[in-house]
């Protein structure tokens, strides 16, 4: 978007990408990659997936999709640190939100992957839950991760 990063994606989820695309299309927008403004972001993923310890909080954001809760949900797992992991259950009581699955519904239309770090979510009883760029990149991303 204008005003900041709007969407980080893998390419596993088509749909995603296709909904976006159209959400453009119909706002009459050109939806092209400009390298040069995007090279900031371009150097922290880059680094980031060398294995180095990035901060994405900095990064200005332009949600374009999501509802008000959802855009709740995403900044409140924003501010999960690199290294650290929380359950479910923990963001829908930062929440006050008793439905913790609902926090697993918003999470899977997290619009930006990694910046929003929604890998970093997990189940109460320790399990990986769920990922929707796939159980094999969350866990990738878990091990990228570690201390």
């Amino acid at each position: 978007g204008e005003r900041g990063l709007s969407l980080a994606s893998s390419l596993k989820n088509r749909s995603r990408f296709e909904e976006i695309t159209e959400f453009f299309k119909k706002k009459s927008i050109l939806l092209e990659l400009q390298r040069k403004k995007f090279h900031r972001e371009e150097k922290l993923f880059s680094q980031y997936f060398e294995g180095k310890k990035e901060d994405f909080t900095s990064l200005p954001l332009d949600f374009i999709s999501g509802t008000p809760y959802q855009r709740k949900v995403w900044l409140e797992t924003r501010k999960i640190p690199h290294g650290k992991t929380q359950t479910y259950k923990f963001l829908a009581g930062k929440l006050n939100h008793r439905g913790y699955r609902s926090i697993g519904q918003a999470l899977s239309r997290n619009p930006l992957l990694i910046v929003i770090p929604c890998h970093r979510v997990l189940s109460s009883d320790g399990s990986i839950g769920g990922f929707t760029g796939g159980l094999k990149l969350k866990k990738f991303l878990l091990r990228l991760e570690k201390p």
